[in-house]
């Protein structure tokens, strides 16, 4: 491999500022004459199998060499972060994470000298998903073993965190892409009894050091437990935890969300926690037909949101396969994913730039009501974070903005 060319932000120095650089991976050095690079964000949620990184640069165009800017497609670019400050606070105070350049857009004059251009930036993997297709059968296999399978074979994934799901099922994939594979394990699986896995990334890479990002299947009642936990924040008119350079606190927030009775009912949830949904089960072996979840009838059969569904329930083994357990992830899927969907976030915040914060992660959020500093007003606790963007811009602003989502989702509330 060849030494990595380098493009700095510029100095920086104090402990508040977040500074970065950009290395690039297999490029030509005359490229990088006058080359600097003026913003950077890095996205990750909870509804995407990928990454996605934005760089903004800046190139000084009269030089003895013409620049070919197509010798970036394919390069791989590698970012570093720090904000000393958060090692004072025991805190992560640095971050790495490499990309592979896919586009290059939005070029264009700043001044008869200087052009502006943006390089977007994904995993690998998401690239091999683009470029394999998955025909394969499995026999009474869990979920969560398909998943590794496809994350290791077939998109080449380093860094993997798949949970344990059952139960094990007869699965063909039908000539579609990997990630499409662990959608449908996704759709299937169960932690317990809770259907809500879900396939997402993160720039997270502390088990392995390798910078490349890590793949996710979770549920999201693993995701909201206690231990899951990794940072806290306060929103303080006057005090300590105020400004940019207190890395605990609330630059910006706003609550597009608090509770949405409506969705709770077509979710099949009622006020006190109850299920509504319907699921009507047909066995065409048995001839059976059988009425699950809710069985009060109102206007025709069952109640709330009503589905059907094919089973092969007590006829298994006749059938030599393994039993399709629609029972018992078909009637609370859709509840679920719907938690997870942009009208039911409850909490969106920007805070100073941590790289602690993923997406599937949970925070600690207070509200300090001024009058007796001792309570914490309406919207303080627990929240999972759904989506988030780190901004990081030339001249040491860094800001990490957070999508959140109530912790209650782990249980199917919004």
């Amino acid at each position: 491999m060849e030494t990595p060319k380098q493009v700095d932000s510029p100095e920086l120095h104090g402990l508040t500022t977040t500074s970065f650089e950009v290395s690039f991976d297999g490029t030509n050095d005359y490229l990088f004459r006058d080359l600097s690079a003026k913003e950077i964000t890095m996205t990750e949620s909870l509804l995407t199998p990928g990454l996605q990184t934005s760089m903004k640069f800046h190139s000084f165009m009269q030089t003895p060499i013409i620049k070919i800017f197509d010798n970036f497609k394919s390069a791989v670019a590698n970012i570093k972060v720090i904000r000393p400050i958060l090692n004072g606070f025991n805190m992560l105070d640095r971050m790495e994470a490499s990309t592979r350049i896919y586009r290059l857009e939005n070029r264009k004059l700043i001044n008869n000298n200087t052009e502006e251009f943006t390089l977007q930036g994904c995993d690998d993997t998401l690239l091999n998903d683009a470029r394999n297709l998955v025909s394969k059968s499995w026999k009474c296999v869990s979920p969560s073993a398909i998943v590794s399978e496809i994350l290791g074979t077939c998109v080449n994934a380093i860094n993997t965190d798949v949970e344990t799901s059952g139960p094990a099922r007869d699965y063909i994939a039908e000539n579609i892409h990997p990630f499409q594979v662990i959608n449908q394990q996704a759709d299937v699986a169960l932690a317990g009894d809770d259907p809500s896995f879900i396939h997402y990334m993160t720039y997270e890479n502390f088990k392995s050091g390798d910078p490349r990002g890590l793949h996710h299947f979770r549920s999201l009642r693993s995701l909201t437990a206690p231990n899951n936990g990794v940072a806290r924040f306060f929103f303080q008119e006057t005090g300590v935890h105020a400004g940019y350079g207190h890395p605990e606190s609330i630059l910006t927030h706003s609550f597009p969300c608090d509770f949405d009775y409506l969705s709770d009912i077509l979710n099949g949830v009622d006020l006190d926690g109850s299920q509504m949904a319907s699921l009507v089960v047909v066995n065409p072996m048995l001839k059976s037909y059988h009425l699950l979840g809710n069985k009060a009838r109102g206007c025709g059969i069952g109640r709330g949101e009503y589905m059907t569904s094919f089973t092969n329930f007590n006829s298994a083994k006749r059938q030599d396969s393994c039993n399709t357990d629609v029972e018992k992830h078909l009637l609370l899927r859709q509840a679920r994913m719907n938690l997870l969907e942009q009208d039911k976030i409850a909490l969106r915040l920007t805070v100073p730039w941590n790289p602690v914060l993923h997406a599937g992660r949970m925070i600690e959020v207070y509200f300090i009501n001024k009058e007796t500093e001792k309570y914490e007003n309406y919207g303080s606790g627990l929240y999972l974070i759904h989506s988030l963007t780190h901004t990081l811009k030339a001249g040491g602003y860094g800001t990490t903005t957070m999508d959140c989502v109530a912790d209650t989702v782990g249980g199917g509330i919004v």
